[in-house]
């Protein structure tokens, strides 16, 4: 465990420190990113092995396998990331889009403010538009949200899956501010023997 890790407001297990079920976790998470580390923001619940391991069931949840494409779930979770103002995950998951090598207007479309100035096929702005109000005022989503989703002929089943991919992506991103990670690689390990 690492207390004042560079900038974050609570300890982490390093891997190098990692042991146990962090460890087994560890490694999972390295051999699905095939990035040979494990991203900063898994870190941030390492101290406790059962966060972590429900931190990584979710995600798997969203981005294993579903109804949606992978491109329009990680342009939801870049869209709440920029609502909401979590800088971390807006860099990590427009990383991911470059490395889909998805459609570059999806990337795009990140840096318009309002939803119906984007570049996209109208159906996928309405997803945004779903996933928005969720962010700002979920307590006032009602049918006819979906209704309007329905309409743009997104099923039932892919609609579930844009909820809880905007659900999901709320939690993560406040909890990543508020730990205080800002930044790609700002819990990168150095090398103890050369300092880098």
């Amino acid at each position: 465990m690492t207390p004042g890790s560079p900038g974050v407001n609570v300890p982490i297990v390093t891997e190098a420190a990692a042991t146990g079920d962090v460890a087994e976790l560890y490694g999972e998470i390295r051999d699905h990113f095939g990035l040979g580390l494990v991203p900063d923001v898994f870190k941030l619940v390492s101290t406790r092995s059962r966060f972590l391991k429900v931190f990584w069931d979710g995600y798997r949840s969203v981005f294993d396998e579903g109804e949606l494409s992978r491109d329009v779930k990680e342009l939801i979770a870049a869209f709440v990331a920029r609502e909401v103002s979590c800088h971390y995950c807006v860099d990590a998951h427009t990383l991911f889009l470059d490395l889909l090598g998805a459609d570059a207007a999806l990337k795009a479309s990140l840096s318009v403010a309002e939803v119906e100035q984007m570049d996209l096929p109208e159906p996928v702005r309405e997803l945004l538009r779903l996933a928005k109000r969720i962010t700002d005022e979920s307590h006032r989503v009602t049918e006819a949200d979906f209704a309007k989703a329905r309409a743009c002929g997104w099923s039932d089943a892919q609609i579930l899956e844009a909820l809880w991919t905007a659900c999901q992506f709320n939690w993560v991103t406040r909890m990543v501010s508020a730990a205080g990670l800002v930044s790609l690689g700002q819990l990168a390990e150095f090398e103890p023997a050369t300092g880098r």
